[in-house]
């Protein structure tokens, strides 16, 4: 067959990023929580870090949250911010690895507000 060689090794070969998290919703929180929201993991054959690509989740007047760059734990202080209506804040992640390979991903977080589904006391 066919094949190259390199003395100098300019070639390199290098496994693009993958998210392990599946894409969709990452469940439903509590408006005004105060703590870790979710943890979006991945990997790559090289080091990884994680970032927004939209401005929806860091967005202090929308989700309110913060995105960890090494470990993918997104928090919040005030999850919605000044929000008291539940809202769905879609936003896309990204992965990039030590080669500059960078995959996205689609997510969601809703908030909630007051009760939810009925109950009866007697």
């Amino acid at each position: 067959g066919n094949a190259g060689r390199s003395t100098n090794n300019i070639i390199t070969a290098s496994t693009a990023p993958t998210f392990s998290t599946a894409a969709g919703s990452l469940g439903t929180i509590a408006g005004n929580f105060s703590g870790t929201v979710a943890t979006v993991a991945g990997s790559s054959d090289s080091s990884i870090t994680f970032s927004e690509v939209t401005s929806v989740l860091t967005n202090a007047s929308q989700a309110n949250c913060t995105l960890n760059s090494s470990t993918g734990v997104i928090t919040t202080s005030d999850f919605g911010g000044s929000s008291t209506t539940p809202t769905t804040y879609n936003f896309t992640l990204r992965i990039t690895d030590a080669e500059a390979q960078t995959v996205d991903r689609a997510f969601s977080l809703t908030s909630s507000f007051g009760a939810t589904g009925g109950g009866q006391f007697n």
